[in-house]
């Protein structure tokens, strides 16, 4: 599988989609024609308009063609801004684009100081253990999927990409292919960044021993936006050989995301695709819409 982040406007999200998608699991045509209520949007309101007039009956989870996803594309992807006469797609911002194992160990990496990352079978075990146990919170969690807070609709009737699908109010568990959090979560991610980011150089320090990570320094710099290219290392970090200057590049491109989405207020959306195929943090909803 392959992972899309995505920094989104979550009060559109919230108070326009959110609401239709909830309607919508139970009547498409309530949902949808929710949605003309408040999108100003030619070509999205043309998408509402055509998917509309083909639905007879039953929920969103029924609705797979071209069109469909094109618009579920821009609903969750797009940035959106208010007007006079209702909201409009402004953009899509450059987000984070990763195979699906390797932003988990990333986000493990960062967010979690017992996470064995230099040994590959123990740290398997650890994602196992992570995704399995009853706190699932963090970046980690919208990689993985997992709602937080709970979402008032099952997240899967909306779309589906790959068919993870797991909604169980008892037990206050969503997980889908697509996750979303806050602009409230990702500041709180923000504040906690480069402290975390530290405590893995302090991690790596001490997994080297006797050896000397002479690159610490600006190898921190990097991850917290202070310097701008990736450091060249002596010593291969995290064991990796060859391969750690992707796993550094890695670390800073998540790090970045969060950081600037913080800055700016805003919200994410995650979407995992089937393997194979192309990851964009830039694609237009016409090759989106060919990946799914």
């Amino acid at each position: 599988m392959n992972l899309v982040i995505r920094p989104v406007h979550d009060v559109f999200l919230e108070e326009v989609a959110f609401p239709a998608f909830k309607l919508g699991v139970v009547d498409a045509a309530s949902g949808l024609a929710k949605l003309l209520e408040s999108v100003g949007d030619e070509r999205v309101a043309w998408l509402l308009g055509r998917v509309l007039d083909r639905t007879m009956g039953g929920s969103f989870f029924g609705l797979m063609d071209d069109e469909w996803l094109e618009l579920v594309h821009l609903l969750l992807f797009a940035e959106w801004e208010r007007r006079r006469d209702g909201w409009h797609v402004a953009r899509e911002h450059p987000g984070y684009a990763a195979a699906y194992e390797l932003a988990l160990h990333v986000a493990l990496m960062v967010q979690e100081p017992s996470y064995p990352y230099a040994d590959a079978d123990a740290a398997a075990r650890f994602r196992d253990d992570w995704l399995a146990g009853p706190l699932r919170t963090g970046p980690v969690a919208l990689v993985a999927g997992i709602w937080d807070p709970f979402p008032p609709f099952p997240p899967d009737q909306v779309l589906v990409t790959v068919g993870r699908s797991t909604y169980a109010p008892a037990e206050n568990l969503a997980i889908a292919d697509w996750s979303y959090r806050s602009a409230h979560a990702v500041k709180a991610w923000g504040r906690r960044l480069d402290e975390q980011l530290k405590n893995l150089i302090g991690r790596e320090r001490v997994r080297l021993g006797p050896l000397s990570l002479r690159e610490a320094d600006e190898l921190l710099g990097y991850w917290t936006g202070q310097v701008p290219e990736t450091p060249a290392l002596s010593v291969a970090f995290s064991g990796l050989g060859a391969a750690s200057g992707g796993w550094v590049r890695e670390v800073g491109e998540l790090s970045r995301l969060i950081r600037n989405a913080a800055a700016g207020g805003q919200a994410f959306t995650s979407l995992v695709t089937r393997e194979g195929g192309q990851v964009s943090d830039s694609e237009p909803a016409e090759a989106a819409r060919a990946r799914w």
